[in-house]
């Protein structure tokens, strides 16, 4: 099989025909003026004496120029296969921003340690392919999944429950739009790494987990929250309260740790402690590697293989030739 790999660059040659045109016309317009001199075959005597190489220059010149644009066209020829280990983890973070999150059982509050969790998370794994869900009663793709890390933490430092329009906590929803945000083409391995307190309001969370480990989503949650909990500031215009019952008792939320569990257990995941640290992280690295080595899969391909350099070296010697008949002809003048 042969291909041209970038054969535009062939139309080059029609303009070998324009270049020898114009001079042909040049020389005619210089026997007009020698003949005016009226020494014409003098001067054409002399110059031949002269030019006993220059055909043979411009002959080196214009093949070094025609093979100089088959270069660039890059021919190709074969069939090259090859089988290639495809080892490629897709994580997506899904960011709870409901209004629990700002409860201050973890300081400065349970948003802003996700945040800084997120941070600490790309810059221990700069190599993975990350996207990002904020969810609360409803969930938003933020960003598809991408090797741009800095529009991941960007993203991540605006999250705020004033971006969502549905306030709860909806675990059901986030997981399910993850599910779709995932590229589906073979030898891609899914995580989803859910961060948040646990409340969910809508149910059906365990539900979708199991749908998600169906198409091979692994999901590793990560719990935020004291098991003490917290009460739930509200900022008004002049003042700041606490979120209440309709009793008007104040509302203490806590992580849902059980729920999260199965969760986990649902997709074959694992439940992080926040407070392990490092530890943490490596565990969620381990976990990487284990689903990469469970479902490696093979992608095979073809290529063919590349032969400018062959014209490419008779560019050269044709440049060598122009060179020595140039020095020839001074020589010789």
């Amino acid at each position: 099989m042969f291909k041209l790999e970038s054969p535009y660059y062939l139309l080059l040659v029609f303009g070998i025909p324009v270049v020898l045109f114009l001079l042909h016309v040049l020389n005619r317009r210089s026997s007009v003026l020698w003949r005016r001199l009226g020494y014409y075959y003098s001067l054409v005597q002399s110059y031949h004496r002269g030019n006993r190489y220059g055909r043979l220059r411009n002959v080196s010149l214009l093949v070094g120029f025609i093979f100089l644009i088959i270069s660039l066209a890059n021919p190709q020829y074969g069939l090259k296969k090859q089988k290639v280990k495809s080892q490629t983890a897709e994580i997506i973070i899904a960011l709870d921003v409901s209004l629990s999150m700002m409860a201050e059982d973890i300081k400065p509050n349970r948003l802003s340690r996700a945040k800084l969790w997120i941070k600490q998370f790309t810059e221990r794994f700069p190599d993975l392919r990350i996207g990002l869900i904020s969810f609360a009663g409803n969930a938003y793709l933020q960003s598809p999944v991408t090797t741009d890390l800095t529009s991941i933490n960007l993203l991540t430092s605006i999250s705020n429950p004033n971006l969502a329009s549905t306030q709860g906590t909806s675990l059901s929803q986030a997981i399910e739009l993850a599910a779709k945000a995932f590229n589906n083409k073979d030898g891609f391995q899914k995580m989803l790494i859910l961060l948040t307190d646990g409340e969910d309001h809508e149910g059906e969370a365990i539900e979708a987990a199991q749908n998600a480990a169906k198409q091979g989503i692994t999901i590793v949650c990560v719990p935020f929250g004291s098991e003490v909990g917290s009460t739930i500031p509200i900022v008004f215009s002049n003042s700041i309260d606490v979120k209440r019952d309709q009793n008007g008792n104040p509302v203490v939320t806590k992580p849902n740790l059980k729920l999260l569990s199965e969760i986990s257990s649902a997709s074959n995941g694992i439940v992080i402690d926040l407070n392990l640290g490092n530890e943490g992280f490596k565990s969620i690295g381990n976990k990487i590697q284990t689903i990469i080595r469970k479902e490696t899969s093979f992608q095979s391909f073809t290529e063919l293989e590349s032969y400018y350099q062959w014209p490419l070296i008779v560019v050269i010697i044709s440049l060598i030739t122009f060179i020595y008949f140039q020095e020839k002809e001074k020589i010789q003048i």
